[in-house]
């Protein structure tokens, strides 16, 4: 690469970075050109893009940004994915990739969400949440309950004395 290769190169992974919500750095090493690609194609589904970058690049790339805190990350083969959206359909995926194909060598190096550096805890973490559409319908279960329960309790009254009445009913039919 020529200089001015690597000054775009620089400026594309910066443009990237500065899109993003989030980003995760993996290690790749020995993945086979087959399971890269599978593992990109599902990436690309989830709504997020993979790069493999030169690590001074990236380096470079990240300088005062999010992914400043990452920079210990960038060792070895490195790839980056770069999450626009929701990260965690992206962290289901890779973790989902690596349990589906064990003898694949892929890693996790580590991710940065917000500007907060995340550790392999809070990267499982994410992958075990469930989807946003799972955790709106929940929240809106813990809204609505409150409401649910004084409804019934206020339907009740009117049940019990209606219950009342038909006892009270089939006693007088019982006596005559």
């Amino acid at each position: 690469m020529n200089k001015k290769q690597r000054e775009e190169a620089v400026t594309t992974l910066s443009q990237k970075i500065a899109a993003s919500s989030a980003g995760f750095v993996i290690d790749f090493q020995g993945l086979s050109v087959e399971a890269s690609n599978d593992l990109r194609r599902q990436i690309r589904k989830a709504g997020s893009e993979l790069k493999v970058a030169k690590n001074t690049l990236l380096r470079r790339a990240a300088r005062e940004t999010d992914f400043a805190t990452m920079a210990d990350s960038f060792i070895g083969p490195t790839a980056v994915l770069f999450v626009q959206d929701n990260p965690v359909p992206v962290v289901k995926v890779l973790k989902k990739f690596i349990k589906d194909n064990p003898a694949a060598p892929l890693k996790v190096k580590g991710g940065v969400l917000n500007k907060t550096l995340l550790s392999h805890q809070d990267i499982d973490l994410l992958a075990e949440l469930p989807s946003r559409e799972v955790l709106v319908a929940q929240l809106l279960g813990v809204l609505t309950a409150p409401m649910r329960n004084l409804v019934s309790v206020l339907a009740e009254v009117p049940r019990k004395f209606l219950r009342g009445l038909n006892a009270v009913a089939e006693t007088k039919q019982g006596q005559q």
